[in-house]
């Protein structure tokens, strides 16, 4: 079969026999595919620039067997910022790791593809903004997925915090247990900010130090009720 072009992000890179790599690439029309990247491991291989997560290229492609073999690349972003400190290399893994669970099903796959484009870029060069982005992408992908709703803020006099259910149900799970959390306004409106904005928009919101901790405590546990898997790959940075 003739190769074919494509566009797409390397979420993760993972070796594959002695000198091969096995390359995770998000695209907008095909989803997630793997790639064999086959010698990239070698001293000197052409390709071997081309096999680093986060990247997204313009790949020339081969189907053998049913199999997808990378042939030529052209790095269009490298996001190689994203390695220059541990806060953005963390928040990057939790993106991918949230990926590879959410799109392989995903009759969504093109806007999830967006928004990846998105937050990798903008990672990687806002390193203060880690913390925001991690949220606005969590709740971007769980719109994306059908799991969110806008809340109604028009009757705020006199309130400042408001009773959020993350289950989208009766607030509990099947062993009775509660699921709602309170959330302070300013955290209320961020979360409508970022399910009904422009994508070009999503990462530029601002938030206080207090609005970004809540913000990222509440779309983790609202991220991992919905997947039904525990993300907590941000634990690692409280020891700093």
């Amino acid at each position: 079969m003739d190769p074919f072009n494509c566009r797409g992000l390397i979420i993760r890179s993972s070796e594959y026999k002695e000198k091969d790599r096995l390359l995770s690439v998000l695209t907008a029309d095909r989803g997630l595919i793997t790639i064999c990247a086959k010698g990239v491991a070698k001293p000197g291989s052409s390709l071997g620039c081309f096999s680093m997560p986060y990247m997204l290229c313009d790949f020339v492609v081969t189907i053998s067997h049913g199999y997808y073999y990378l042939k030529d690349a052209s790095i269009v972003e490298s996001n190689s910022k994203i390695m220059e400190s541990l806060e953005q290399m963390t928040v990057a893994a939790h993106i991918s790791s949230c990926l590879m669970d959410c799109t392989l099903q995903s009759e969504n796959s093109k806007e999830a593809y967006e928004l990846a484009v998105y937050a990798y870029y903008m990672l990687a060069n806002n390193k203060g903004k880690y913390l925001l982005i991690y949220s606005a992408f969590n709740w971007r992908l769980l719109t994306i997925a059908g799991f969110t709703v806008t809340y109604d803020l028009e009757d705020t006099i006199g309130r400042s915090k408001f009773m959020i259910n993350i289950t989208g149900g009766d607030g509990t799970d099947g062993n009775n247990r509660a699921f709602n959390r309170m959330l302070d306004e300013p955290s209320v409106r961020a979360l409508n900010y970022f399910a009904t904005c422009d994508l070009k928009k999503l990462f530029t919101a601002t938030a206080d130090k207090k609005t970004e901790q809540e913000l990222k405590d509440f779309t983790t546990d609202y991220l991992s009720m919905h997947f039904e898997k525990t993300y907590d790959s941000l634990s690692v940075l409280n020891n700093l």
